[in-house]
């Protein structure tokens, strides 16, 4: 454990760059553990730091506009974000966008010109999506997904939709499908690789899941590229209004697949996005996979710089795997706290089994650890035959496990994930015996 009182004593003001749930989170943990000085936080959304889950299901699905207090998803409590309550604790709210850092003088330059010196600096900017530089990207009716903004866009595009074209079969991209299924809207995704949702799951819940979209009616396709999106060329009554042109990457004679268009009034591009902020380019503290920080949370480079939240590598130098970047909603939640302990002196290594979830087609689907399609998957349950689960194994040891409508067994397959415990390979087939059991 470090305790640097010393050093923590001395922070007269730290900035945060990034207003969403990471940043956020890391400003209220401040305040609640007593930091004696002054806090910006700096990002260029109007609206108070919220989660992020909602805007891919009910925020799209909810039969009224909703809103942030209809369905609260700022930080709570909520109060913390007024204006007034903000001043009474030292903490100033600005609303722009940051656009260089020089490093040897600490001074962050905002878009307005405005400079603002800090004595540490927390990066947590998430990531911006990226759009594939894909001819017609910037159409109208093509979309992006990140903000609050971005969903009530694509909620009130979808209400009046013929046809939604999705460019990524990931978390986003497939929430969406299954979102815009719901609404009654006909939908069509598009894939470059050869599984959905690659990132998460391994090949056998990936081919259950594709599965279950296509039996209601998604049309998916994989194994194609998107060349462009271009206007229809007729538009009559009835007609869609652009066209994506799509080309298969590997020429397959025996299913003889040509290039084809997919017609569409409305189009999500969801393919992932990009964690290396702007604002650090030339400075040598950012890299491809974002910005490198140690087991607390700050960086290598500069001792005076943290990451939290989507763009936060985490170095694991120990097991010389390089690093993890998480972008779920726990890991924003949970390594927001370990920020703020580690600026006031309390820093303790961050260590954080990767977990996730998504909902789709009235499935909850939970993915703990990184399965890798290497491993071995042992099977509890039949996929698409009610609750079951899909656990990766390694030298066996269940390294990733998948569950889907069965929320419950979580903690105990975390812990055995955590315990990386040999098991029975033989029991941990047999659903008669709980996870429970194992993890014991």
């Amino acid at each position: 454990m470090n305790h640097d009182h010393s050093e923590a004593d001395e922070l007269q003001h730290v900035v945060v760059v990034g207003s969403g749930h990471a940043g956020g989170r890391v400003v209220q943990h401040l305040v609640s553990l007593g930091f004696a000085g002054c806090i910006t936080l700096v990002g260029d959304e109007r609206h108070p730091p919220y989660e992020r889950p909602a805007l891919s299901k009910e925020w799209l699905t909810s039969e009224a506009e909703p809103s942030l207090d209809a369905l609260p998803i700022v930080l709570a409590p909520a109060a913390f974000w007024e204006p007034s309550a903000l001043r009474d604790v030292r903490v100033e709210r600005i609303h722009e966008r940051a656009v260089a850092l020089d490093p040897a003088q600490r001074v962050l330059t905002l878009a307005s010109g405005t400079k603002l010196p800090f004595d540490r600096l927390v990066v947590a900017t998430g990531g911006a999506p990226r759009d594939g530089a894909i001819p017609g990207a910037n159409r109208p009716g093509v979309h992006l997904l990140r903000t609050l903004d971005d969903s009530l866009a694509l909620r009130r595009a979808l209400r009046e939709s013929r046809g939604l074209a999705i460019v990524g079969a990931g978390v986003i991209g497939m929430e969406v499908a299954s979102s815009a299924l719901e609404l009654g809207v006909p939908v069509t995704v598009l894939e470059a690789g050869d599984r959905v949702l690659a990132r998460c799951l391994p090949p056998v819940m990936s081919e259950w899941l594709l599965s279950e979209h296509r039996a209601r009616g998604v049309r998916v396709e994989l194994g194609v590229a998107v060349e462009a999106i271009a206007e229809a060329e007729e538009k009559t009554s009835g007609a869609a209004r652009y066209v994506v042109r799509c080309k298969p990457l590997v020429a397959d004679q025996a299913q003889q697949r040509e290039a084809f268009d997919i017609a569409a009034d409305t189009i999500l591009i969801a393919i992932g996005v990009d964690c290396a902020p702007a604002f650090l380019a030339g400075t040598g503290l950012s890299g491809r996979h974002g910005v490198d920080v140690d087991e607390t949370c700050r960086s290598p480079h500069a001792s005076w710089l943290y990451a939290v939240g989507d763009v936060a590598h985490v170095l694991d130098r120990a097991s010389k795997r390089g690093g993890l970047r998480q972008e779920t909603w726990r890991n924003a939640e949970n390594q927001a706290l370990a920020v703020a302990q580690a600026l006031v002196g309390r820093a303790l290594p961050y260590r954080e089994t990767p977990w996730m979830w998504t909902d789709q087609l009235g499935n909850n689907i939970q993915v703990v650890g990184q399965p890798d399609p290497r491993d071995e998957v042992v099977l509890r349950g039949e996929p698409g035959a009610g609750a079951c689960a899909a656990l990766s194994v390694r030298d066996a040891r269940v390294v990733a496990g998948v569950l889907v409508n069965a929320g419950r067994e979580r903690r105990f397959l975390e812990k055995l994930v955590a315990s990386a415990t040999p098991v029975d390979l033989a029991r941990l087939a047999d659903s008669r015996t709980s996870l429970k059991e194992l993890a014991a």
